[in-house]
């Protein structure tokens, strides 16, 4: 199915399928986790200013997974339209996303005027449009890449000439240290700045979410 069928599906089965509805159906998509919503205020709190997401903007996340907590991110302004990108996007069928979508906003109590459009990519390019987004973002995903270097090379393509790459990973403390979850080996600072650098991305800042995990951080970049 094209992105664009999708699209129109999605925003479909929002405007039909009442919120009381969604609450009762089981939803294996939604980690028990995120269906709080003390969990949902605290994603808002501590990344809005991280990403500082604008009325209107273009995003996209790379390796989306289930597209919870981009759905969360949607709700810190209006009309966002986010892609949401994997290799294997079994929660992003449009039956399933919108099922998430709906229970999430009806945790917080809040109206939904994003858009969300998955994507399939494969383990080299990301399937997303050309120079169409404002912000691209990698959480807790670059580390399993297999192709890393083919991959930046196409997240750059999809960049506007002014947009920023934000990469959210655990730093590892120590040379050859290994994900607790995935067990594949973690990027230190080094040599995850060294890896955009040659990629042409330019190092702006990074965040530190909470003092108490120092080495669980948000990078953000700009296109050379």
């Amino acid at each position: 199915m094209d992105l664009k069928k999708q699209f129109y599906l999605i925003s479909i089965f929002l405007l039909i399928s009442p919120f009381s509805q969604a609450q009762l159906e089981v939803n294996e998509c939604l980690d028990k986790h995120y269906a709080k919503k003390e969990a949902i205020e605290w994603m808002l709190k501590s990344y809005r200013e991280v990403y500082n997401f604008q009325k209107t903007e273009t995003i996209a996340s790379v390796g989306a997974g289930s597209g919870v907590r981009e759905i969360i991110y949607s709700m810190m302004t209006d009309s966002l339209t986010i892609h949401l990108q994997d290799i294997d996007p079994v929660c992003l069928q449009p039956e399933r996303l919108s099922l998430t979508i709906r229970q999430l906003y009806q945790i917080r109590g809040q109206a939904c005027s994003a858009f969300f459009i998955p994507v399939r990519g494969s383990e080299q390019a990301t399937g997303l449009p050309s120079r169409f987004f404002d912000k691209i973002i990698i959480e807790n995903s670059l580390h399993e890449f297999t192709h890393s270097n083919e991959m930046l090379t196409s997240i750059r393509g999809n960049l506007k000439k002014d947009g920023y790459l934000f990469i959210g990973e655990v730093i590892a403390r120590r040379k050859g240290q290994k994900h607790q979850g995935c067990r594949r080996p973690l990027f230190t600072e080094e040599a995850l700045l060294q890896l955009l650098d040659s990629n042409g991305f330019r190092f702006v800042e990074k965040t530190v979410l909470d003092p108490n995990h120092p080495y669980d951080r948000v990078y953000r970049f700009a296109l050379k």
